[in-house]
């Protein structure tokens, strides 16, 4: 743990525990016998975790832009784009993301999907924060909700 110039708690990870952390999830997914027609990756944070799914559940792999967070890492009113895809979602999807601070990006995102294209929506991440009001099907671990996650990647 450090602290940020900010005096905000930081819980800091290498790349070894990244790695580590996403075979976690991809065993969890892998034990529970569930099947999936994609990963659908929210980016930026969850592009590592859905790339690594992807590639070992030899699922593909579809993307989608999200972003709350400012500059300052301060949360902000949710924007996202269109999906990228080269096969539509359909059936059952499993939709992956770094972590659940609040839960809004998540829930926003799954409901949109299921909407839209009428597909049922499993979630994995690897953090999930305290404070999240939702709580993912897969997940590594709970961390406390005022802690910023900072990954190998920032």
């Amino acid at each position: 743990m450090t602290e940020t110039a900010k005096n905000q708690k930081e819980l800091e990870f290498t790349w070894k525990q990244f790695r580590e952390y996403c075979e976690v999830v991809a065993t969890a997914i892998i034990s529970s016998k569930k099947s999936y027609s994609q990963i659908i990756a929210i980016a930026r944070g969850g592009f590592y975790l859905g790339d690594y799914l992807s590639r070992r559940l030899k699922l593909p792999l579809s993307v989608i832009v999200a972003q709350s967070y400012s500059k300052d890492n301060q949360q902000e009113e949710l924007q996202w784009g269109n999906l990228s895809y080269i096969n539509p979602p359909q059936d059952k999807v499993l939709l992956v993301d770094d972590l659940l601070d609040t839960g809004i990006t998540m829930t926003i995102i799954k409901e949109m999907l299921e909407k839209t294209w009428n597909v049922e929506v499993d979630t994995a991440v690897i953090w999930q924060k305290s404070g999240s009001q939702y709580q993912g099907n897969y997940f590594y671990s709970v961390t406390p909700k005022d802690y910023w996650i900072k990954q190998p990647f920032e």
